[in-house]
């Protein structure tokens, strides 16, 4: 069956020419907005459903999830996650800080679409416990940069 498009017919939404007025522009940006099931896997108090994480800390939350998911551990999905884990048994040197930082950003490329990343920070203990980890990026149809720290540590067993 043949169909006759047109150049009107087409929605094409371009970020810095959407009309907030158009409901199908609000629908857009509404399933744009960053949302995830919290692992916890709570309650919302007033629904009674699953509780969502939204924008920012839903990002926050996928990201962390990812640094912490060593390579071939998801079944189907092999190559999603990072070496990070690994890199924490080398030696504590600024090549180890330099090969965390490459491996927090090309995870976050690869496998984090609602993400751009702009500074990774990465500083060892110095005492050999492990890595500070600071990671500076932006959402999608969200301004303000956002900041995500956390301190990754040596552990053996499973």
């Amino acid at each position: 069956m043949a169909t006759n498009a047109t150049q009107e017919d087409v929605y094409t939404f371009d970020q810095d020419h959407l009309n907030i007025d158009d409901p199908e522009a609000i629908r857009y940006l509404t399933l744009m907005t960053p949302r995830d099931l919290t692992l916890q896997f709570t309650k919302n108090p007033n629904t009674g459903d699953l509780a969502l994480k939204t924008g920012s800390n839903a990002v926050k939350e996928s990201i962390r999830n990812l640094i912490l998911t060593k390579k071939k551990e998801r079944p189907f999905q092999p190559a999603l996650g990072s070496s990070i884990l690994e890199l924490l048994f080398e030696p504590n040197d600024i090549i180890t800080e330099k090969l965390i930082e490459d491996e927090i950003r090309t995870t976050i490329e690869n496998f984090e679409r609602r993400a751009e990343v702009l500074d990774v920070i990465v500083n060892d203990d110095r005492e050999g416990q492990g890595y500070r980890i600071k990671i500076i990026f932006s959402v999608i149809n969200e301004n303000e940069p956002v900041t995500f720290t956390t301190f990754l540590t040596r552990s053996r067993g499973t």
